[in-house]
């Protein structure tokens, strides 16, 4: 059983240096929200498999406050990029989809 618990933390640990390249280095803001949710989740997994290894019940609250946290916190971010479309893409690919949009019949 530690062997599997290993195994799956550090798979984590792979996933959440993959959340936070994309996190930082995300070339729109839609990205670094996905990279905002997935290190989150990763955390959360990370909570899991601590609470496993350690056989307690502990962390459960601290587990389910964090996911609330996250949860709220994509929500939140989606609804204020949803409010204005304009800073979902780089200014140059609007700039292109209005080129497109006035051309068309």
């Amino acid at each position: 059983m530690t062997i599997l618990v290993t195994f799956c933390f550090v798979m984590l640990l792979v996933a959440a240096s993959f959340a936070l390249y994309r996190l930082l280095a995300g070339p729109t803001l839609l990205d670094r929200i996905i990279g905002f949710d997935m290190g989150a989740i990763c955390i959360v997994g990370m909570i899991i498999l601590l609470s496993i290894y350690w056989q307690t019940r502990v962390f459960i609250e601290i587990m389910l406050i964090f996911s609330l946290l996250g949860f709220v916190g994509t929500v939140s971010f989606v609804s204020y990029l949803y409010s204005n479309p304009d800073r979902l893409w780089h200014r140059s690919e609007m700039a292109g989809r209005r080129k497109e949009e006035k051309h068309d019949p």
